[in-house]
């Protein structure tokens, strides 16, 4: 019995000197982060010293050090989940992935049942009732090679888009100085002021008749932003076309559409959304002014009429690009387009007050035949107000919008509210909105807003909006 009892101490401690042996020998530091524990020794080193100093055998094992990760795993309102260094000027690589959902019902009853187009084309309006993904977006965003250096990347899709997902858009932009950045990728051309608020911060379910009329779209070139003081902004664009992110490059003509916006905020900080969110104590005003220019060409060849230009519609919702739009029988080849807007806003003490007027000349045209006018004028307009009745939770809101032009007006009226529901003092996007429109002649055609040219009759929308 006691022989087996040697060699069992001799084999535990055969075992204790190889393993502190080997734990010597390591030379790559063990990447965790530092213990958390208040109850932890702070001096593993003094522990070692005061056991010698008592005549007690020291371990031979090192004490074990910690190395600093190199990257963090977190999450971050509004950017979503990150994967980033802990040291973004050392080494600035960092992304974060964010998600939004928009789910929508939309209703629709006519008040009559056809309209004509100005090609003399009668066609039916039609009720609806229906749910739809209005959009489903993954965002990516981050900084790499250099802390100047920014990217990001949306993944889109929707119902009205058969379930596809597609590159909404993408860019990557680099901070020339300390108040001017340039970009490349595809971006929103850079005009007309509701436009370019974001689709998350509307006061209403979605932008505005006249907005969706004479905005541009998505496309790909580059840009200029500047932040030349506090309370100043402005953007400037050279891109393939007005709205060219679903077309090849080989289907476009070869003009460049050039855009310019700005604005500024004399008082306080106007903020990202339109409603005073934030119950401004002192009034916040914003003033701006947008300006785009085109030319477009026709490309049936390709399968475009008027190049990228084919939303073009006059103010009774008929397309510009349609035979016998502006004359029977012909059709437009190639045009000048040219809008300028001007915005303004308006918050203090949880009301709201915000606009933008819109002016478009259309010139230069050239047909397959005679016409019977040389230059197209629409002009138009949306006049928003609204007022929170319970601060950073419910609002009321009313919203008029017209377009008038050669083939006359159109008009929508808009009474609507807002519930927030986020749990953060700071969170205006996660939220249930309804509003209820009256529509008198629609000028245009949307997914996102859900009208169709020639629309007369009352929708009602309803939308849950989810975003992290």
């Amino acid at each position: 019995m006691a022989m087996r009892a040697r060699r069992l101490c001799s084999g535990v401690a055969m075992l204790a000197f190889a393993f502190c042996a080997h734990a010597a020998a390591a030379t790559a530091p063990v990447r965790l982060p530092p213990p958390q524990s208040a109850d932890a020794p702070a001096d593993f080193a003094g522990v070692h010293q005061a056991a010698w100093l008592e005549g007690e055998t020291p371990c031979p094992c090192p004490p074990v050090t910690y190395a600093a990760p190199e990257f963090e795993l977190g999450v971050q309102f509004d950017k979503g989940l990150f994967i980033r260094s802990t040291d973004l000027d050392e080494r600035p690589f960092s992304i974060y992935a964010g998600a939004r959902l928009q789910v929508r019902y939309t209703g629709f009853a006519r008040d009559r049942e056809t309209w004509t187009d100005a090609a003399g084309v009668t066609r039916t309006i039609r009720n609806r009732s229906n749910f739809d993904t209005e959009r489903a977006r993954l965002n990516l965003s981050g900084t790499a090679l250099s802390p100047d250096l920014r990217y990001a990347i949306t993944f889109d899709g929707d119902s009205d888009g058969a379930s596809n997902v597609d590159n909404l858009f993408y860019f990557f932009a680099y901070q020339l100085t300390d108040t001017v950045e340039v970009a490349m990728g595809r971006w929103k051309v850079a005009s007309t002021r509701q436009w370019l608020q974001s689709s998350r911060h509307l006061r209403m379910v979605d932008r505005s008749l006249a907005t969706e009329y004479f905005r541009p779209g998505f496309s790909d070139g580059l840009w200029l932003w500047g932040k030349p003081a506090d309370g100043v902004r402005w953007q400037a664009s050279l891109t393939n076309g007005l709205r060219t992110s679903t077309r090849r490059p080989a289907d476009l003509d070869d003009n460049l559409a050039i855009a310019l916006t700005g604005h500024i905020e004399p008082w306080a900080a106007y903020g990202t959304s339109d409603v005073d969110f934030q119950c401004h104590a002192t009034p916040a005003v914003r003033l701006g002014a947008s300006f785009l220019f085109d030319r477009t060409e026709d490309r049936s060849d390709a399968g475009f009429p008027l190049g990228d230009d084919n939303f073009l519609r006059l103010s009774d919702g008929t397309r510009l690009s349609d035979t016998g739009a502006l004359a029977p029988g012909v059709r437009l080849l190639s045009d000048h387009e040219m809008v300028a807007s001007f915005d303004a806003g308006l918050k203090y003490q949880g009301w709201s007050l915000s606009g933008e007027y819109f002016m478009r000349w259309i010139q230069g045209l050239e047909a397959d035949g005679a016409l019977p006018v040389r230059q197209l004028y629409d002009y138009g307009f949306h006049a928003e107000l609204g007022k929170f009745l319970i601060a950073k939770r419910v609002d009321v809101n009313a919203r008029m919008s017209q377009v008038s032009g050669l083939r006359g007006d159109s008009l929508v009226y808009s009474l609507g509210t807002n519930y927030y529901f986020g749990r953060r003092s700071d969170d205006l996007i996660n939220k249930f909105s309804l509003d209820v429109l009256a529509v008198k002649g629609a000028a245009v055609t949307t997914s996102t807003a859900d009208f169709v040219a020639g629309d007369s009759g009352l929708m009602v929308r309803a939308q849950t909006q989810l975003a992290f």
